[in-house]
């Protein structure tokens, strides 16, 4: 029979190679005799979101935080999960726990963001993104997803601006080319998005998005 320590080091082993399903098992068989193994109970949640297991990774994270409650890490961790379930405003409160702690994961800026835009209130999106910008400017992704919840409200100047910075720095960014003609469409400026959608065509020929915006440009450009 092995030890806790022995199921640890076994599954860590198979984690490294790849082996998922075989390190779940080490952790649940760790956690028969260490039941309050923080790290085991980590470990089990991440390969369970990795494998798409969401709930069993949520139930293992609400545990790390019944053993540790301000355990910041564990609840962006949570955070992330109920984003990815769609469950946008258990996230929020959860994001919003974080940034209140005046936690490093600054990150959680981010996915408050995301989980705003997709329960309707850009605005709120937009200040999150904004807040995450000044402290730590650098991030693409949330410059891109900034500029998306700006399009989103309607403010194309903006939008418009932030994603040519983005384009400037990665000019092979498929999406922002793609959305920064979206966003001179809604401007009607048909025939400046009309060259951006061809440039995303350059860049994913398969591009089904860009294709049908060139063919509604091109057959029936709006006024």
């Amino acid at each position: 029979m092995k030890t806790a320590e022995e199921h640890f080091i076994l599954a860590e082993k198979h984690k490294m190679e790849g082996h998922l399903s075989e390190s779940v098992q080490e952790y649940k068989e760790m956690l028969t005799i260490y039941p309050e193994s923080i790290p085991a109970l980590m470990n089990l949640a991440n390969i369970n979101y990795m494998l798409g297991y969401i709930k069993k990774a949520v139930k293992s994270y609400k545990k790390v935080l019944e053993l540790k409650p301000n355990f910041s890490y564990a609840l962006y961790r949570l955070g992330v999960a109920y984003y990815r379930s769609a469950q946008f405003r258990k996230a929020i409160k959860i994001f919003k726990k974080i940034i209140n702690m005046d936690s490093e994961l600054y990150m959680a800026y981010n996915w408050l963001g995301l989980c705003y835009y997709h329960v309707g209130k850009g605005k709120k999106s937009i200040k999150a993104y904004a807040k995450l910008l000044k402290k730590a400017p650098e991030p693409t992704i949330v410059n891109y997803h900034q500029a998306i919840a700006l399009k989103a409200e309607g403010d194309y100047d903006k939008a418009i601006l932030r994603l040519e910075q983005l384009i400037k720095k990665h000019p092979d960014h498929v999406s922002a080319h793609y959305h920064l003609g979206l966003a001179y469409l809604r401007k009607h400026k048909p025939f400046v998005a009309l060259e951006i959608f061809k440039k995303v065509i350059e860049f994913d020929p398969e591009h089904k998005g860009a294709s049908e915006k060139i063919a509604y440009i091109t057959e029936a450009p709006p006024l």
